[in-house]
C-alpha cells in the first residue's frame, strides 16, 4: 500500500478505555507528516536529478553532447571517454546518495526515533478487586 501525507493525516483511531493521550497521539502524527512530506520531496527532487544526469549520459553516449571542452578546436575519442566515465561517476554519486537517504529513512530508524521519543507507558494499575481491603479488617 502506498502511504502518502494525506493518508496520514486522515487516519482515525477508535477510541478505547485506557488508551493513548489523543493530543499526544495527534502531536506525533503531525511530527510523521511532516517528516513524511519532507522526504517525499527529497526524493521527488532526487528523480528529477536522476533523469536529468540519464540524460545527459544519454546524450554523451550518442555523441550529441559537447565532446569539447570551451576553447577545444575539436574533440577526440579519449575526450568522450572522459566526458562519459565523468558523467558515470556523477550518476553512482547521486545514487550513493539516494542510497544513504533511504537507509537513514528506514522502518526501523523510525521505529527507534518512536520508541527513543515515546513517553514511558504508566504501570497498568492492580484490579480494582485487589485494592479492596478485606471483608474482616474493619471488624
Amino acid at each position: 500500500m502506498a502511504l502518502n501525507p494525506q493518508d496520514i493525516v486522515r487516519k482515525e483511531f477508535r477510541e478505547a478505555l485506557r488508551g493513548y493521550n489523543q493530543a499526544d497521539v495527534d502531536l506525533f502524527l503531525d511530527e510523521v507528516v511532516e517528516e513524511f512530506t519532507k522526504l517525499a520531496e527529497d526524493n521527488q527532487k532526487m528523480k528529477v536529478r536522476l533523469a536529468a544526469l540519464q540524460q545527459e549520459v544519454a546524450r554523451l553516449r550518442e555523441g550529441r553532447g559537447p565532446v569539447t571542452t570551451p576553447g577545444q578546436a575539436g574533440g577526440t575519442a579519449e575526450d568522450a571517454q572522459r566526458l562519459e566515465s565523468e558523467a558515470r561517476a556523477r550518476v553512482r554519486r547521486l545514487l550513493e546518495e539516494q542510497i544513504k537517504l533511504i537507509d537513514a529513512a528506514t522502518p526501523s530508524a523510525t521505529v527507534q526515533k518512536i520508541e527513543r521519543d515515546a513517553p514511558q507507558a504508566p504501570q497498568p494499575e492492580a484490579p480494582v478487586g485487589e485494592q479492596r481491603e478485606p471483608f474482616w479488617a474493619g471488624e
